[in-house]
C-alpha cells in the first residue's frame, strides 16, 4: 500500500513537467509538419494514440465529441455519419434556436466556459447547422457538423490553474496531418433528436 500511494505521489507531482515535455514534443511535430517535414511512422502512431488518449479523457465530461472522435478512426462510405440522441436538447442555444424556429448556423454562447451549459455542446457541434420540423406535437431537431481537425491550429486549456502549471496544449494541425494521410477519416456528423412539446 505504501509503494501504491508513493506511486500516486510521485505521478502526481510529475504531472506538470510531463505536460510541459508533451506541449514541447507536439510543437516540435507541429513545426516539422508546417515545414512539409514528413513524421516517421513511430512520430505517426504516437500523434494517433494522442486523438485516442483525448477520446477516452473526453468520454465523460463531454461525450459527444468523444464518440465523435471514435468514428474518425474509420471510413464511412458517403463521408456521413447519423447520431440519435436528445442529449443535445440541454443546450440553451439549441433550444433558443429550436424555441425560435431557427435554421441555420447556430450563434453559441462562448462566455465564461466554467460556468456555461453549452460548453459541452460547443467542443462536439462548433460549428454547426439547425433545421427543425414540426408536425402536431412533435418536433424533429436535425444538428449537422463538419467533424475534422484544422491545418496548424493550436488549441490552449487550463492556463490558469495554478498559475498554468498544467497547462496543455493540442496540436489540431498534427491530427489534420494524419487526415491528410488518411489515418483519420473527417465526415458530416448528423445528430438527430426529437422532443413531444415545447
Amino acid at each position: 500500500m505504501k509503494f501504491l500511494l508513493l506511486g500516486f505521489f510521485i505521478f502526481v507531482v510529475s504531472i506538470p513537467f510531463n505536460l510541459r515535455q508533451y506541449n514541447l514534443r507536439g510543437e516540435e511535430l507541429q513545426k516539422r509538419v508546417n515545414s512539409s517535414i514528413e513524421l516517421t511512422t513511430r512520430e505517426k502512431l504516437g500523434v494517433y494514440g494522442c486523438i485516442i488518449m483525448i477520446m477516452s479523457f473526453d468520454a465523460i465530461p463531454f461525450p459527444e465529441a468523444s464518440e465523435e472522435n471514435f468514428y474518425l478512426l474509420f471510413p464511412v462510405d458517403g463521408k456521413k455519419r447519423t447520431f440519435y440522441s436528445n442529449s443535445m436538447l440541454n443546450s440553451p442555444s439549441i433550444m433558443r434556436a429550436i424555441k425560435t424556429g431557427q435554421k441555420g448556423q447556430i450563434g453559441w454562447n462562448k462566455w465564461n466556459f466554467v460556468l456555461n451549459k453549452d460548453f459541452r455542446y460547443i467542443v462536439a457541434f462548433d460549428p454547426c447547422t439547425i433545421e427543425t420540423v414540426t408536425k402536431n406535437s412533435r418536433t424533429d431537431v436535425t444538428l449537422s457538423t463538419y467533424f475534422s481537425y484544422r491545418k496548424n491550429y493550436p488549441t490552449v486549456h487550463a492556463t490558469n490553474i495554478l498559475h498554468g502549471w498544467f497547462t496543455f496544449r493540442v496540436e489540431e494541425g498534427l491530427f489534420w496531418y494524419l487526415q491528410e494521410k488518411g489515418w483519420l477519416h473527417p465526415y458530416t456528423a448528423v445528430w438527430k433528436a426529437n422532443l413531444t412539446k415545447l
